[in-house]
């Protein structure tokens, strides 16, 4: 699960640019799950065991910021929230997150993201 509120989520950028700009995004459901502590938490409470948790980094590459905008802008969370902003809060928060994200000489973007992974295992029924 993307690391919503650790800030590892592909989104993040952009969430962070309109947080930047005292706008609260719309939370996600449940975004608190995202937490490592959480998810290990869950797994426990299920009743599995042999719970191991890791981090998993990747790192996204796009041709342009049009492109990561795009990409990250059309459904989901960031439109939820910008679906409430009029088009000069949307400009001002497309500026911001594409200030955050600098780009190489032809223009390429690469950042990173984090996920949250959990597993565990269903224990063996005991014989009596």
């Amino acid at each position: 699960m993307w690391d919503q509120t650790g800030g590892g989520s592909p989104i993040e950028p952009i969430m962070a640019a309109l947080r930047a700009m005292g706008i609260t995004p719309v939370a996600t459901p449940s975004a608190q799950v995202s937490r490592m502590e959480a998810l290990h938490g869950l797994w426990t409470d299920a009743g599995l065991e042999g719970i191991e948790t890791r981090e998993i980094i990747v790192q996204r590459s796009f041709d342009s910021f049009e492109e990561i905008w795009e990409a990250n802008t059309t459904t989901g969370v960031p439109r939820a929230t910008l679906d409430q902003m009029d088009a000069n809060l949307i400009s001002t928060a497309k500026e911001w997150a594409r200030a955050s994200l600098p780009a190489d000489g032809q223009g390429r973007i690469t950042y990173g993201a984090r996920a949250n992974a959990v597993k565990g295992y269903v224990p063996k029924p005991r014989l009596l």
